[in-house]
């Protein structure tokens, strides 16, 4: 009898113990996640607090640049303090490319240029400026390499092409083979515009607008660049050296051609680009104006990586 009650007793209490350690694995388990989950959230919290102030700083930088009297070159357009900051440039909105223009001007040889000098493929490349122009042109028959309704419709784009000039870059996006361009190339909006009357400032247009414009190399248009850049290196700086003529332009580039009516050394409407910066968070800020006028404002989604000059003033 005793032995029996002996046994039981012992049974009852390892069934106990191995209660026990159960418990202790699923409250083990229990604590392990929600540790997980509090450092998931914390990680979204303080990236969402330095998406926030890498923001406000670049709304802070774009408010400044984009006041009508402020100048290159300006300390107002520099700011650090620690691991935040922001860097605001002034540039010509007509280094850019407008492609209502060129189509319009049947100069469709400029977008075929700057997406070969992107890196794509003579193919696709011309497949693009086809679709380009076929988007733009108000008839439903497809040009060479084109796309016109009957493509769009076989892709399940219905009511595509619209057949009226780009009014924004989400329009340019939708166009059959801008997929691809901006699988190689994502910042390819920084070289095109919708703000101007399609002449480009060849003083401040990039080395690869500047190829694709002019046909020369793009070892030469970086040469070139970079010579007006002055003596710091840095472009749209007070100390940027300027064409005096598109003549004088096409002899340092080594292009032998006749100026084109696409082709200036000036321009009226300014794009003021701020970034913001909170330790490892960017905002990038654009703003396109014509005198105090804005024209266009967006946040781009892609931020080149910079780093705040080490001179900023505190």
């Amino acid at each position: 009898m005793m032995n029996s009650r002996f046994y039981r007793l012992r049974g009852n209490r390892g069934s106990a113990l191995v209660a026990t350690f159960w418990l202790i694995a699923i409250m083990g388990l229990l604590v392990f996640g929600a540790l997980q989950f509090v450092a998931v959230d914390t990680r979204t919290v303080t990236a969402q607090r330095g998406l926030t102030q890498a923001k406000r700083l670049a709304e802070q930088g774009l408010a400044i640049g984009s006041h009508p009297k402020m100048e290159r070159g300006d300390p107002l357009l520099q700011f650090e303090s620690g691991t935040e900051g922001y860097v605001v440039e002034i540039s010509s909105e007509e280094a850019r490319l407008n492609p209502n223009s060129l189509i319009n001007n049947r100069a469709q040889i400029v977008l075929n240029r700057i997406f070969l000098v992107w890196g794509m493929d003579a193919g696709p490349a011309a497949a693009l400026t086809g679709a380009l122009s076929d988007w733009v042109d108000a008839d439903d028959t497809a040009g060479p390499n084109g796309a016109e309704a009957q493509a769009y419709l076989a892709a399940g784009r219905p009511g595509l092409p619209l057949n009226r000039p780009f009014a924004s870059y989400d329009e340019m996006r939708m166009v059959a083979g801008m997929d691809a361009l901006e699988a190689i190339q994502p910042n390819w909006r920084d070289s095109f515009t919708f703000w101007t009357f399609g002449r480009v400032n060849l003083n401040e247009a990039s080395p690869e607008v500047m190829a694709a414009l002019t046909g020369v190399r793009l070892p030469a248009a970086r040469r070139v660049c970079d010579t007006l850049a002055g003596q710091d290196g840095i472009r749209f700086t007070s100390d940027d050296l300027r064409f005096g003529s598109v003549e004088e332009a096409f002899k340092r580039l080594g292009f032998a051609g006749k100026p084109s009516i696409l082709t200036g050394i000036d321009g009226s409407t300014r794009h003021v680009e701020s970034i913001g910066k909170a330790g490892d968070f960017q905002c990038r800020l654009i703003q396109v104006l014509s005198g105090a006028y804005p024209l266009y404002r967006a946040e781009m989604p892609q931020a080149p990586v910079r780093t705040l000059p080490a001179t900023a003033p505190k």
